[in-house]
């Protein structure tokens, strides 16, 4: 069992709207679950859907991505007609109420994603699932998982068993140990977005270490989120993670959030236990913010139009 010590309460501007999500597929049934769920999200609040498809091939390409080298003509028709048809599957099913735009993309995943977020001014990332080998790869995928490491923009990781729902309430995973703000800043802003209540949790056993005082960072997340609505529970339990777990179902959180400077942290929470059961891919999506923001770093771009 856990304890409750802490309770704080401010005000959040639900004003904003999201403006666009990017979901990279590769039209496997966790991908597609993934573009699905993505759509669900973003028909609530309206904006523009980017369905990605990059083909990595071995060959050089000029600065604008278009290969120099003669590649497979009927692989890049066959993948830009999946995309299509997968767009126009999405317009029909919900009505046409946001935009969907696709990219047949060539050279390596990540840096094609990157330069999408950026270039399209996207504001999150929706991802599934996919087996590998270990630990964190093996629960959420090798492209994932290396990607969410890599990632500028908040990164939201669906378990293949989870059906949408809209997301309502966040947990937030902090030790109080770190200055919080960058990754706080993320959060509140894609919770405006969504609408969502924000939920920073601190879980704390014997073994936890308390280097910085807990109400320093307290003070720090008061002073610079003063008009942010959000609640700061501090629990003890004697595993950390499992604590996390307990409170995540027991207050029927939508969304866990963790930040991505603690990989340690992330990979305990992903560590397959069959006694202790703390796969959370099981039941909650998994929200991944970047230490470093494409949105703190450049001024937010003009989105590129591309094939509708």
């Amino acid at each position: 069992m856990y304890q409750i010590q802490v309770l704080t309460i401010r005000f959040l501007n639900r004003s904003a709207l999201m403006k666009t999500i990017l979901v990279p597929t590769d039209f496997s049934p966790n991908a597609i679950h993934a573009v699905h769920y993505a759509a669900s999200l973003i028909q609530q609040k309206g904006g523009r859907l980017l369905l990605v498809h990059t083909l990595d091939y071995t060959v050089s390409v000029s600065p604008e991505g278009v290969p120099l080298l003669p590649v497979e003509a009927p692989l890049i028709e066959e993948s830009e007609e999946a995309l299509d048809s997968l767009a126009q599957e999405l317009r029909n099913e919900f009505g046409f109420r946001f935009e969907v735009e696709t990219f047949c993309l060539f050279g390596p995943l990540i840096p094609l994603l990157n330069e999408q977020v950026k270039t399209q001014a996207v504001d999150l990332v929706v991802m599934g699932t996919k087996g590998a080998s270990n630990y964190l790869d093996r629960l959420i995928g090798t492209y994932t998982s290396t990607y969410i490491k890599e990632a500028i923009c908040p990164v939201l990781v669906v378990p293949a068993q989870v059906s949408f729902r809209p997301i309502q309430h966040i947990a937030y995973a902090s030790d109080l140990e770190t200055e919080e703000t960058s990754y706080l800043k993320q959060l509140f802003q894609l919770a405006s977005h969504l609408g969502s209540e924000v939920n920073i949790i601190n879980i704390s056993s014997e073994q936890t270490l308390n280097i910085v005082p807990d109400a320093q960072i307290l003070t720090s997340i008061q002073k610079h989120f003063p008009q942010q609505k959000y609640s700061i529970a501090q629990l003890k339990h004697p595993d950390v993670v499992a604590g996390l777990k307990e409170f995540v179902q027991e207050n029927h959180m939508d969304v866990l959030a963790v930040s991505i400077q603690d990989r340690d942290f992330l990979e305990s929470l992903f560590h397959h236990s069959v006694t202790k059961q703390l796969a959370l891919k099981a039941f909650v999506p998994l929200l991944t913010l970047p230490a470093n923001s494409y949105q703190d770093l450049n001024k937010r771009p003009v989105p590129q139009k591309a094939a509708i």
